[in-house]
């Protein structure tokens, strides 16, 4: 492996294998950019074995070394994620986009050391905000929940559910993100109607719909075989090309075609998949959606040792022994809808419709896989699956 966003994209499909296990006919959604980041401040809280668990987990030991020394790799690794994190916070200012992390050390019995802090916010652009419990959790976690609610206009409500933790609670990572972009170009919202869309887990006889955009226009896209199955890829590009969201359509609108794509999908897949889009004229029809989804990501990575008291190791954060975390919530919000700015004519449009080309139907009427890239950093801001409607 040789780059760090590579380590990233692999880091972004195993954790959609293992959150798909547990919630195999869910709609998904996660950051790995935002979970990513999470766990590299975790590391670098962490003493050497403990890191070096995280470590595996976001792939970061196959990363080619420029140099011998383990540390010197880990910290190019830290101070990249970090620049990936900047980059992308900085780019998306014309994005409706919201990305709060903060560490919370829940007592003020265990000093911090305050080289990690200096770290946490230089390198991860994170605060690292002590909070007294005084026997009162509850008001700590609506305090929480406020600074939340206010870092993503109110998107994100609750982050931290009634009795999330208890008045022994010593270390909360939090982690969201918060997403509503603009189209390169918009859909037309009076070509936007109900229409049927055919689930795979949606009760007998029991017929969902969803809002369906439509646009005819250009879109990158092709076709290929993953295992069994065709999928169709297209991409649907944000204003000032920063942002894509790419949509993995299995051809087949069975369930097995779609079980065949989650089964084989590679982070190859994504890297090949990106180089060998082509432009064509495609009528396009997509479901308007918004969508949240919350995990606790410590429960699905193992890493479990975090939070036992004979196994952690948060070494680099505190002076004091038998620290553990509590919880590592990650939320993520996407909304998806026709904004997006004015049509400017395409030339390769123009002469389409004058030789009478046929678009290319790319009719997104059941199940798919989709995943918001970030083309400065080579970065997935957002992994997902779209089951059904909600």
């Amino acid at each position: 492996m040789n780059s760090l966003p590579e380590a990233n994209l692999k880091f972004a499909i195993d954790t959609y294998h293992k959150l798909r296990e547990e919630h195999p006919h869910d709609n998904l959604l996660f950051a790995p950019v935002n979970a990513t980041s999470a766990l590299g401040l975790l590391a670098m809280a962490s003493g050497h074995e403990q890191a070096a668990k995280i470590e595996k987990v976001l792939h970061w030991d196959e990363v080619k070394e420029c140099d011998t020394s383990r540390n010197r790799r880990y910290l190019e690794a830290v101070e990249s994620i970090g620049l990936i994190s900047a980059r992308v916070k900085v780019g998306m200012e014309k994005f409706e986009l919201s990305s709060p992390d903060n560490l919370h050390p829940l007592s003020d019995f265990f000093p911090s050391v305050q080289k990690f802090i200096s770290n946490a916010l230089n390198l991860y652009r994170t605060d690292v905000e002590g909070i007294n419990l005084k026997n009162a959790p509850e008001e700590v976690r609506g305090i929480i929940n406020h600074w939340v609610e206010a870092q993503t206009q109110d998107k994100i409500k609750d982050l931290l559910l009634e009795d999330s933790f208890d008045c022994h609670a010593q270390l909360l990572q939090l982690n969201a993100l918060y997403l509503k972009g603009q189209w390169k170009v918009k859909f037309n919202k009076d070509l936007t109607v109900e229409a049927p869309f055919y689930s795979h887990y949606a009760a007998k006889n029991d017929c969902q719909t969803v809002q369906l955009m439509n646009r005819n226009g250009i879109y990158n896209t092709a076709t290929f075989d993953v295992g069994d199955t065709e999928v169709q890829v297209l991409e649907i590009p944000f204003k000032d090309n920063e942002l894509s969201l790419y949509v993995m359509l299995p051809t087949d609108s069975g369930p097995e075609a779609l079980k065949q794509l989650e089964d084989s999908l590679t982070h190859e897949h994504l890297l090949d998949w990106a180089s060998h889009l082509k432009p064509e004229l495609v009528d396009l029809f997509i479901p308007k959606f918004s969508l949240e989804k919350k995990f606790y990501l410590n429960q699905y990575l193992d890493l479990h040792d975090l939070s036992d008291p004979k196994k952690a190791d948060f070494s680099q954060a505190t002076t004091t022994e038998g620290v553990t975390l509590t919880q590592l919530v990650h939320d993520a919000f996407l909304e998806i809808n026709e904004e997006g700015c004015e049509e400017v004519e395409d030339p390769r449009l123009c002469r389409d419709r004058r030789s009478h080309r046929k678009a290319l139907e790319f009719m997104v009427d059941h199940p798919f896989l989709y995943f918001v890239h970030h083309k400065c950093t080579q970065s997935i801001i957002l992994f997902g699956k779209f089951s059904k409607p909600e």
